[in-house]
């Protein structure tokens, strides 16, 4: 077991009608703080959410911590799609989850880059490696909320460097998945892995990236950041999708396809990828359900 502190909201000292302008969709959440817009149609701070501490065992798995976590939540309030993303978001952020994700990402990188020797493989794990350091100290800087006015400069700058090396991931995916056509059984199943594993990252990383422009105020650009980045990963997504049904459609009628077999043993992995509702919450456009509701 591995007991960590995270910290939820405490439902019973939030305003009642805070909490009801939540259930309905009419509060938006930015970093703790609940903001919806007043009689004058301007967006101002309903209240800081009241937060408690909790122990979570962080060594079962991102469910089973969102599943005990929703536990000590108001039934209402953990029903809700906005809550259940920012109680996963919780956990990325304050716990030691993502750091142990990025630390087992990267012994997969070292593995494939120590068994496959080609320009294009190596490149991109290196600008993996890069990209995953910048997103666990954009992690640790989100997690004293004391060091905003101290850390501004440096927030800029990861925040310049995730996007760059997001898209710039994002790009080369495709590439990496066409990669796994021509390479050998092993090999095959080394990057069929490591693609699984990074594919599943990418939306936490999205999350840090999100909440690093919330943290600063700038809820514009964080909105614009998870919709853009969102769409660019859910393409991607869609991409390797159509190319796991290829292969297995190839087999299918008679044309072969090197890795099918690769790509059945792993039908289960591959569901839990593309149907993860816990990718889902946390590309979650909260932003929007404020804005429907301040038009209605």
């Amino acid at each position: 077991m591995n007991f960590e502190k995270a910290f939820i909201f405490d439902e019973l000292k939030i305003k009642p009608e805070v909490l009801e302008a939540i259930l309905n969709g009419k509060v938006d959440l930015r970093d703790g703080v609940a903001y919806w817009f007043n009689e004058n149609g301007k967006k101002v701070i309903a209240q800081h959410m009241p937060l408690k501490e909790v122990m979570v065992d962080s060594s079962k798995g991102i469910k089973a911590v969102l599943n005990q976590l929703q536990a000590a939540q108001n039934l209402q309030l953990a029903a809700t799609a906005i809550s259940t993303g920012l109680i996963i978001g919780a956990i990325v952020i304050q716990t030691m989850y993502l750091a142990r994700k990025i630390d087992k990402l990267q012994k997969k990188i070292d593995l494939v880059s120590q068994d496959i020797n080609s320009q294009n493989v190596l490149y991109f794990m290196g600008q993996m490696s890069e990209y995953f350091g910048v997103v666990e100290s954009a992690r640790v800087l989100l997690l004293d909320k004391e060091l905003t006015e101290e850390s501004r400069e440096i927030a800029t700058i990861y925040q310049a460097q995730m996007a760059v090396k997001r898209n710039e991931l994002l790009s080369l995916i495709d590439n990496l998945v066409s990669f796994v056509d021509s390479a050998s059984e092993r090999h095959a199943a080394l990057m069929f892995d490591f693609i699984n594993m990074m594919l599943d990252l990418l939306p936490k990383s999205i999350y840090i990236e999100k909440q690093l422009y919330d943290r600063y105020g700038k809820f514009k650009l964080a909105d614009h950041i998870l919709k853009t980045a969102s769409l660019r990963y859910n393409s991607v997504v869609d991409n390797y999708k159509l190319w796991c049904n290829d292969s297995i459609k190839n087999v299918v009628s008679g044309k072969g396809a090197e890795h099918a077999k690769l790509i059945r043993k792993n039908e289960p992995v591959l569901q839990q990828l593309f149907q993860s509702e816990i990718n889902k919450a946390l590309l979650h456009q909260q932003g929007e359900l404020l804005a429907v509701a301040s038009d209605q």
